[in-house]
Parts: C-alpha cells; structure tokens; sequence
C-alpha cells in the first residue's frame, strides 16, 4: 500500500506523459532509430536486497503494462558490481557508500524506506548528480512505531530519575 501511494505520486505526471506518447503511432520505432540501442529507452529500477519481498512483487505487478521499465531484485553482495547498469535505486537494508555510489554512472534517482536518509552518502550521491529521496514510513506504520519508541525511552529515563 505504502509503496503503491510513493510511487503513484512520483511517477503519476510520467506516467501520464508516456501514455500520451504511447498514443502517437509509429513513434516508439523513431525513438529507436535515433537512439540506436534499445536498452537505452529502458528505465532499470533495482531493489537491493531480498528483504521485504512485497515491495518489489507490488512494483512489478504495478509496471508490467510498462515495457519500457524494468525491475530487478539483486542480492547485498552483488549490488556494488551492477549498480552501474540503473536509473533508479530503492535501498531496503544496504548502506550505500561513496564507493558503491561512484560506480553508479546511469543513476538518475536513489530512495530509501522509512524514516531517515541514513543508509545512503547522501553528499556522494549530489555529488555525483543524484537525487536521493525517501519512501515515508507514514503507510506503513513505521512513523507510529519510531513514535512509540520515543514515548517509552523517555518513560524510561523519566523512571531512572524518580528511582
């Protein structure tokens, strides 16, 4: 549901262009021609990590009118090697450094579940021209649970000082 809203929101404007260019007969052919590699009209979206396999299920499920897009989960330890070959990286539970961020010549945008940004450089990532952006926890019930930590850590130390 969480993801489903995110990714309605950002790719609502997109979509709607696409599907107005899709409507133009013959142009999808020209647009190859002039391009002359057809992976390059290709958007790549790559989940790193097999964690949370709803996410990428409900993305391709969502996509698989879209040609165009392509998703692919890939395994932590092989996300450093292909991270070059994507457009757009949605983080689950890697941390993504300077050097793993250098390599990704094709990316274009990089997102990370929940709360914070901190599993990605996010100066390495403007360095290197990428937008970095995160996918609110608000759906999913992650703002409610960092919350409620909140509340019982300060319960917590409210009762250390009375003891």
């Amino acid at each position: 549901m969480m993801f489903r809203y995110v990714f309605h929101k950002a790719s609502t404007t997109t979509m709607a262009c696409l599907k107005k260019l899709q409507t133009f007969k013959g142009f999808s052919g020209k647009v190859q021609e002039m391009a002359g590699d057809g992976d390059q009209l290709i958007t790549r979206l790559l989940f790193c990590g097999p964690d949370y396999p709803l996410s990428h299920n409900y993305t391709r499920e969502y996509l698989q009118n879209y040609p165009f897009i392509k998703v692919d989960v890939v395994p932590f330890d092989n996300v450093p090697t292909v991270i070059g070959d994507y457009n757009i990286c949605i983080v689950k539970n890697l941390r993504l450094n300077a050097d793993v961020i250098s390599r990704a010549s094709r990316m274009k945008l990089i997102m990370q579940y929940g709360v914070g940004l901190e599993g990605i450089d996010v100066n390495a990532a403007t360095k290197h021209g990428i937008k970095v952006a995160r996918i609110p926890g608000g759906l999913t019930g992650n703002a409610a649970s960092c919350a409620e930590m909140a509340i019982y850590l300060m319960l917590g130390l409210l009762r250390k000082q009375v003891s």
